[in-house]
């Protein structure tokens, strides 16, 4: 899975779910908290599914990268 870039909003950094994959953007909303999802408006359209940056890392880094780790050695 390829890590997305941020938008920059407000001088906010935020990603939407819907770049990502139906799965993936399931996996990560089902892992946050409720209140999580931002709407938000960019040049007059508004972004309903957005998530800050750093709260999407880290789901990034926590759930994706780690879980190929311990598929690889499951591999073995």
């Amino acid at each position: 899975m390829t890590r997305l870039i941020p938008i920059e909003i407000e001088d906010k950094k935020l990603v939407q779910l819907a770049q990502l994959t139906i799965d993936q953007a399931n996996d990560l909303r089902s892992w946050l908290p409720s209140d999580s999802l931002k709407k938000v408006s960019l040049h007059g359209v508004d972004l309903q599914d957005c998530v800050e940056f750093e709260t999407y890392d880290y789901w990034f880094k926590s759930h994706h990268i780690l879980s190929k780790s311990y598929q690889t050695i499951l591999d073995f």
